[in-house]
């Protein structure tokens, strides 16, 4: 009898392999730690206040990489193994509407502690009990929604024709549904710019928040906010799960294009400078909530319901219902900015930061929870130019040239090309498609 594809003699067997990869990891991850050690030996790097203000609880982007990235290949191979009862399209599309579902339902509650004023109180044992049931839940249908959704959005970018040379989406999509890092945010109490940016791990309360927010403050006499977000653009990317199916597939597309634009002159230029960081964000913001649209579109036979996703870095708050028709979120936080730009402007910084804490109790009035609204929060939101955060002239520049644009591939392949902001400007008075 023939055997096909044998082994040859003294290989390793593929699982055994996988068992040694697991120790391997920390080994790669002590060489790299003790190559930049050697490296910070011989230079000159001296932490700044808000480097050290934030050592302790900063994100582990390698150990996101060591721990996730063998996952979903793994996931995938798992999903074809003979004898696996596999979920159809329709199957896995109900698991991922009931996953975000639940999701979704843990944020409304957590808002409305939030609202209630006792976010910084620990829940019940009863609230834990119900809480341990919903993210059992969710835990046994978050490998389904994170497959369904990477087929949807790979699909949208297939019609679209976003594709390489030889049909493919590159790179793969590869989302993991679950709690983002923070991200800490300075600027100067002068005026509103991003001065520095940290990212900072999941799940920190807001005691812990504030303390980091008043060490500056006290030390350096910066403005700061430690604000969530809605994603990641690491590989794979990590998306919020407590948005429901909507905005979780606008975030997935939001990141990948980041990942796509990361190959081309817009990306690789994303911080030579605040402009090239707005028109990056704008663009994955644009294009995203398109692609999202046009997946749950075809994943639920409905149209999206709701507004798109302007500011991936803070989906839309769920204000009482009362308050929807007659509360213009966006106009009233554009009008907040301006305000406060002015007095910053006249030199009044008191007065400016007496007035933003005014605006955020008119908010929390309103039914939108905003922890604080500060210079930094404007530093962080205004990088959206869509946003409500936002008074950039760059979202409506983009918007006017999507319109110009026979599809999202021509609109996606003309601005990947720009390496600065200028350039940009250029071909919108000269050309403009």
């Amino acid at each position: 009898m023939t055997t096909l594809n044998p082994r040859p003699a003294g290989s390793i067997p593929r699982r055994q392999i996988w068992r040694l990869w697991r120790p391997l990891r920390r080994v790669v991850l002590a060489v790299f730690i003790a190559g930049l050690l050697l490296l910070a030996g011989s230079g000159d790097y001296r932490p700044t206040a808000v480097d050290l203000a934030a050592a302790p609880y900063r994100y582990n982007i390698l150990a996101w990489e060591l721990n996730h990235l063998p996952g979903g290949w793994l996931r995938r191979l798992a999903a074809r193994w003979p004898g696996r009862t596999a979920l159809t399209p329709p199957e896995r599309a109900a698991q991922a509407r009931e996953f975000f579902a639940l999701g979704q339902e843990l944020r409304r509650w957590e808002q409305r502690r939030q609202l209630a004023g006792v976010a910084v109180q620990p829940p019940s044992a009863q609230e834990l009990a119900s809480l341990a049931r919903l993210d059992a839940r969710r835990r046994e249908r978050r490998p389904a929604a994170e497959i369904a959704v990477e087929q949807a959005i790979s699909q949208a970018l297939t019609e679209q024709g976003i594709t390489t040379s030889w049909g493919g989406v590159f790179p793969p999509v590869d989302v993991v549904f679950g709690g983002p890092p923070h991200l800490l945010m300075v600027s100067p109490r002068d005026r509103i710019y991003a001065q520095q940016s940290v990212l900072l791990r999941p799940k920190l309360n807001d005691t812990i928040k504030a303390e980091i927010e008043d060490e500056l403050l006290r030390s350096d006499n910066l403005a700061a906010l430690v604000e969530g977000t809605g994603g990641l653009s690491v590989y794979p990317s990590l998306a919020l799960d407590t948005v429901g199916l909507r905005y979780a597939l606008e975030i997935t597309a939001h990141e990948w294009l980041h990942q796509w634009l990361f190959f081309r002159p817009l990306g690789r230029n994303f911080r030579a400078s605040p402009e090239m960081l707005t028109l990056n964000e704008t663009v994955a913001s644009l294009a995203g909530a398109e692609l999202g649209q046009q997946a749950y579109a075809a994943m639920t036979g409905t149209p999206p319901p709701g507004p798109p996703l302007s500011d991936p870095a803070a989906p839309p708050p769920e204000p009482p219902a009362a308050s929807r028709n007659i509360f213009d979120f966006t106009a009233e936080m554009r009008q907040t900015r301006r305000r406060a730009e002015e007095l910053l402007a006249a030199g009044q910084i008191a007065a400016a930061e007496a007035y933003m804490e005014q605006r955020r109790q008119h908010f929390l009035t309103n039914g939108y929870y905003i922890r604080k609204l500060n210079q930094a929060y404007f530093a962080f939101h205004g990088s959206y130019a869509t946003g409500p955060g936002s008074v950039s002239p760059i979202g409506g520049q983009l918007q006017e040239l999507r319109r110009r644009s026979p599809s999202l591939k021509h609109f996606l392949e003309t601005v990947a090309q720009f390496s600065s902001y200028p350039e940009f400007l250029t071909y919108m008075e000269r050309d403009g498609g």
